[in-house]
């Protein structure tokens, strides 16, 4: 036995869609647009040394000043001084770090002089 007008345009008799309003999903009868997508990411230092804004060297510096600003005011400035030329220095002669940051930004540290 089967059920009469299931999936049919036309509901069952004397019911009808309304008229009044827009079926689910439909056209305003407007154009579909795209808006553009606002900027969410910030410039990262990487990107300025890829976009050529800062050298190698500020960026490595930029990054040793971050990994040690939490070390200001608890040790010494000598004490801090020596622990970011010593990280300065890792960064340009160890091979692991060397290769790191060249494939971060296609540059090789050179050693401080």
């Amino acid at each position: 036995m089967g059920i009469d007008r299931i999936g049919k345009r036309d509901g069952p008799q004397g019911i009808s869609p309304p008229t009044d309003v827009a079926p689910a999903g439909g056209s305003t009868g407007q154009p579909f647009k795209v808006q553009r997508a606002a900027a969410t990411e910030a410039v990262t230092a990487l990107d300025r040394v890829r976009a050529g804004e800062i050298t190698l060297d500020q960026y490595l510096d930029q990054k040793v000043q971050a990994a040690t600003e939490h070390l200001e005011g608890v040790v010494s400035p000598e004490q801090l001084s020596f622990i970011r030329n010593g990280l300065r220095e890792q960064l340009a002669t160890d091979p692991v770090l060397v290769d790191l940051v060249r494939a971060a930004t296609g540059q090789a540290p050179a050693p401080r002089e």
